[in-house]
């Protein structure tokens, strides 16, 4: 690889530090890059065009954390480049490489010295009726969400045009492998393995003792309504639209994946642990 884009989170890398170690290095090496910095007034803001990626990239490299790594993953899906995270935010469970080991880091992707994990993509259809109103895609997961007062919602979830069960809940979480580790896992959710082809279903402080987490097939078809007012479908943490009340939101498996570039071939278990263990 000598051909990279750089999508930068400034609240992440004060001062740009991360990424002008990047570029010097780079220029040093006689490699092409660009640099996209993120915009910071808005969290929800898409961080890059994917047109605006120079068709002859062969990497981008991502600075920040999860959420960093999680919307840039979204935004260039279409392109089918892989990404390597670089963690200049907090737990980083998904970004590959800390920031004191960028230069050997970049040294072994310019010396094909990586792998390439793709990772499951889900997508979501908010429908009204007959109609699809906006249709978005997820690395980790798809909410859907009260808003407004503080009233108990119940949401109604459908697996493949059957009723599977009613949830009296602040919200239900559909999260991939990926996002297993993320807001399901804070929810009650269970570690899957991230390369598992499988949605996780999780209720969000479920009004129920027995409500649990449900794992279904990625060739399955999740749907859930409320027929009522005041609740949202939130894709990566972006609140898009409303839930309509005479519609709801389709969930399948997306055709796009995310590529995530590996530098170490660890098992993912001693990832888990290694990222987890100055946390418990």
């Amino acid at each position: 690889m000598r051909n990279f884009y750089l999508i930068v989170n400034p609240t992440r890398d004060i001062g740009l530090e991360a990424a002008h170690r990047i570029e010097t290095y780079l220029k040093g090496r006689e490699c092409s890059y660009s640099i996209n910095v993120t915009a910071e007034s808005n969290e929800y803001d898409r961080y890059t065009d994917s047109s605006s990626v120079p068709k002859d990239t062969e990497c981008i490299l991502v600075l920040g954390g999860d959420g960093t790594l999680i919307q840039a993953a979204s935004d260039v899906a279409d392109l089918g480049i892989p990404i390597l995270g670089i963690n200049t935010g907090r737990l980083g469970y998904l970004t590959d490489v800390e920031k004191e080991d960028i230069v050997p880091a970049l040294e072994a992707l310019i010396n094909d010295k990586y792998l390439v994990d793709e990772r499951m993509m889900i997508t979501g259809d908010i429908v009204s009726g007959s109609r699809v109103l906006c249709t978005d895609s997820s690395l980790n997961d798809i909410v859907v969400h009260r808003q407004g007062s503080m009233r108990v919602v119940e949401y109604e979830v459908y697996v493949n045009k059957k009723f599977l069960k009613s949830y009296r809940a602040d919200g239900i979480i559909v999260s991939t492998p990926t996002g297993s580790t993320a807001y399901s896992l804070s929810a009650g959710g269970p570690i899957v393995e991230p390369g598992s082809k499988l949605f996780i279903i999780t209720p969000i402080c479920p009004h129920t003792l027995n409500s649990r987490s449900v794992v279904l097939s990625a060739e399955d078809e999740i749907y859930i309504s409320t027929g009522k007012k005041d609740t949202a479908v939130a894709f990566d943490g972006r609140e898009v639209s409303e839930l309509p009340m005479d519609g709801g939101v389709r969930i399948t498996r997306s055709e796009k994946v995310t590529k995530i570039v590996r530098l170490h071939d660890d098992s993912f278990l001693n990832v888990l642990h290694n990222k987890f263990k100055d946390i418990v």
